[in-house]
């Protein structure tokens, strides 16, 4: 099992957006020394309002790859179908070049109507741009040149530069938006990450069909490496933990689940994530890992307010991990 970070940068009322980056910027920077044995972090993309103020994911990955030295830095869900896939090959290939091979390609469709109708995209044939989108961008990543004849893009050979060095063995994660995103992936190999804000029952569902599409296909999975985010709040005081995660979460579930009973859903997503006691989290956990056949955790501490507190976290964590090593 794998241990790393991600960050969804929500900005709440009253914080700066200066305060949101810095606590992202901060915490990476403390977990890159050699006695930590987090392994990654994941930048999240989300567009048009404080609930996930990075857009651009991989410019955020570059800045943290210049500031580190031993983490593996990437995008938890950089969006393809409503970017153009020669611009995200380039600056993939530009970032596998000047990390030395530290940078992880997290990839994504589209999750939001607003945004497909914003960047002009057609949602009847979504997942067949999604699909194009990968091919283009994929082939220039691991042959160093792409070219597309399809409905969706039409353009020459051309050559990405810099070239890419790690070519197939840049590490590639694909977010479970859909099942048929899932069922994509599978015939494919490539391992999923999660979303935070699905329910266990749908990550399950997603991991039982990738492992069936993924059989009747004949593809080997035995090193595939699916990455599982947990929410964490851990508090001597539950009802503080409880709450502090309820006023993190709340705006981002009301602008994305409009039409679910909001407060429900918030008190499911937090019996799921690690929130609570430090004995409330462990087996909980741990089964939903089993569940969904997830090899990596990634840990988001964002939503706790006493920054002195997630530190000792961290490091409470991280002595879990070394005596487990």
């Amino acid at each position: 099992m794998n241990f790393g970070l991600f960050f969804l940068n929500f900005q709440l009322k009253g914080m700066t957006s200066e305060a949101v980056l810095d606590n992202m910027i901060d915490t990476i920077a403390l977990v890159d020394k050699d006695k930590y044995h987090f392994k990654t972090a994941f930048v999240n993309e989300h567009h048009f309002s404080k609930n996930g103020i990075v857009g651009a994911p991989m410019t955020a990955a570059s800045f943290l790859l210049g500031l580190t030295e031993r983490l593996h830095i990437g995008s938890l869900n950089q969006v393809i179908t409503t970017h153009h896939p020669v611009r995200i090959a380039e600056e993939a290939s530009l970032l596998d070049q000047m990390s030395d091979g530290r940078f992880i390609l997290g990839l994504s469709d589209c999750v939001s109507d607003f945004e497909m109708d914003f960047f002009k995209r057609q949602r009847d044939s979504q997942q067949q741009q999604f699909e194009a989108c990968y091919e283009i961008l994929n082939d220039g990543i691991t042959t160093n040149y792409c070219y597309a004849n399809n409905d969706f893009y039409n353009f020459p050979k051309i050559s990405i530069n810099p070239h890419c060095i790690s070519k197939e063995n840049l590490k590639q994660y694909i977010l479970a938006t859909s099942m048929g995103v899932v069922e994509w992936a599978a015939k494919k190999g490539l391992p999923l990450t999660y979303r935070w804000s699905d329910t266990l029952a749908e990550k399950e569902n997603y991991y039982q069909r990738y492992l069936t599409v993924a059989a009747e296909n004949n593809v080997d999975i035995t090193h595939v490496d699916h990455q599982f985010p947990l929410l964490v709040n851990i508090n001597p005081d539950r009802d503080i933990a409880k709450q502090e995660m309820r006023d993190y979460i709340r705006g981002y579930i009301a602008e994305a689940y409009p039409n679910t009973d909001q407060e429900e859903k918030i008190e499911e997503l937090i019996k799921q994530h690690a929130v609570g006691t430090e004995d409330e989290y462990y087996e909980s956990s741990k089964y939903a890992l089993e569940k969904t056949g997830s090899k990596n955790v990634l840990l988001s501490f964002e939503s706790m307010k006493n920054k002195a507190a997630v530190i000792d976290l961290i490091n409470m964590v991280n002595e879990k991990i070394k005596k487990n090593l």
